[in-house]
Order: C-alpha cells, then sequence, then structure tokens
C-alpha cells in the first residue's frame, strides 16, 4: 500500500523502507482480554530495532497494536504514525456532518477503548456489534475459516456482512474496518446490506500508508 501511494516514475522515486516482521510477538487481544502475555516488551522491542537501522519514522499496521503505543513512544527518539489518529481524522475530513462511526475490530481493541476515545474527540459515536455477532467478527479473523487462516471469502465473509447489516440497521453509514485483516475481504470501498443500503469501509492500513508517503515526501524536502 505504500508503494500504491508513492507518486513514482522509476525505482528511485520510492522510499527506503525496514520492515521488520516478527509473528512471535504475543498476540495483542489475548492480552487485553486477559488471556495471554503482556505484547508491550516485544513491540518495544521491534520498535528500537527500527530505530537502530535508521528509520526517521515507525508505522504498526495493526490496530489493537495501537493500544500499547503510547507507552512505547515515550522510550522512542523518533514518531510513530498512530494509524488510530490518523483514520479518525480522515472520516471526520470525509464525512464533515457524520455523528455515528461503526467499528468492526478484534474484541481487544474495542476493550481497550482506543477507537471510541480517538472517536469522541471528533465529536463522534463509537457503534460496536453486540456480543452474539462480535463473536462472530473474532471467528472471521481467527477462526479455522478466518482470515488470519487464509480465507477471504465463505464463512468469514458471511460472518462480517452480518455484523455490518446490524450496524447499518441503527443507522450507521461509515465502517472501520478496525482489524489489519478485514480489508481483505472487500475488494471496493463501500458493500450493499441485503436491505439495499450502501455504507461506506475506510481502511485504516491504506490511510496509514498515505500519510506516511506524505511525510516521507515532506521531510525529504528540507
Amino acid at each position: 500500500k505504500v508503494v500504491r501511494n508513492t507518486p513514482a516514475k522509476r525505482d528511485q522515486d520510492h522510499l527506503q523502507m525496514l520492515v521488520e516482521q516478527n509473528p512471535q510477538i504475543p498476540d495483542r487481544t489475548e492480552h487485553l482480554v486477559g488471556e495471554g502475555p503482556d505484547p508491550t516488551l516485544a513491540l518495544y522491542a521491534t520498535c528500537k530495532k527500527l530505530q537502530g537501522g535508521g528509520a526517521d519514522l515507525i508505522a504498526i499496521p495493526c490496530n489493537t497494536a495501537h493500544a500499547f503505543v503510547e507507552e512505547i513512544q515515550s522510550h522512542l527518539r523518533i514518531p510513530i504514525m498512530n494509524m488510530l489518529t490518523v483514520t479518525v481524522n480522515h472520516v471526520r475530513e470525509s464525512f464533515p456532518n457524520l455523528r455515528k462511526v461503526g467499528l468492526l475490530a478484534t474484541s481487544g481493541t474495542i476493550s481497550s477503548g482506543v477507537y471510541r476515545r480517538a472517536l469522541e474527540d471528533h465529536g463522534l459515536e463509537e457503534v460496536v456489534p453486540p456480543p452474539a455477532l462480535q463473536a462472530r467478527v473474532m471467528d472471521a479473523i481467527y477462526g479455522p475459516k478466518g482470515v488470519k487462516a487464509g480465507f477471504t471469502s465463505g464463512e468469514c465473509q458471511e460472518d462480517v456482512l452480518a455484523a455490518i447489516d446490524d450496524l447499518a440497521g441503527r443507522g450507521v453509514n461509515v465502517i472501520i474496518l478496525g482489524c489489519t485483516e478485514l480489508p481483505l475481504l472487500f475488494q471496493t470501498p463501500e458493500v450493499k446490506t441485503r436491505e439495499g443500503r450502501l455504507v461506506k469501509l475506510v481502511d485504516p492500513t491504506d490511510i496509514l500508508a498515505k500519510r506516511c508517503v506524505d511525510y516521507a515526501l515532506a521531510h525529504s524536502k528540507r
């Protein structure tokens, strides 16, 4: 997404990136719901590697990890581009008359309140699925036929569409896909509900990529 959003005509126009891909970082959601070890130290160690490698900016394309960003940032010399903050800014600017925003995310992200607080700071109300549908969203992400297992259609998509139908029925027209895997289920930035309503889908990772490109280009001109 960074490459796609970079205005480049040749190889040398693209941005230099350091990637630290560490799947052994403890599950963020498990910790936030009280079922797993604290990932803060592992996340911090990863950020320190990027800082030590010469990075000027850190992007963490995991929504749930942002529950730990504030604590990590205070120990770093370089900034973390907060994906939640830039996403909510984008929503506020793109839909100035909006009051309700749907959120589809892990139970950890929802319980941490990171999106709710960011939305409330901009006068927006967070709307999430009821428990039964939230369980289906979690299954769509973590289940044996979920996105993390490599599935992008079928049962996992139906589970998420059911949650979207519920949110739309409660007056929601814009939904943040607040888990990195969820945008993989959709080919377009909007979806039609079973009742025929059109709902806008917001992909935080795409917004994050665009903001990182903007930051890098702005600083490279200095």
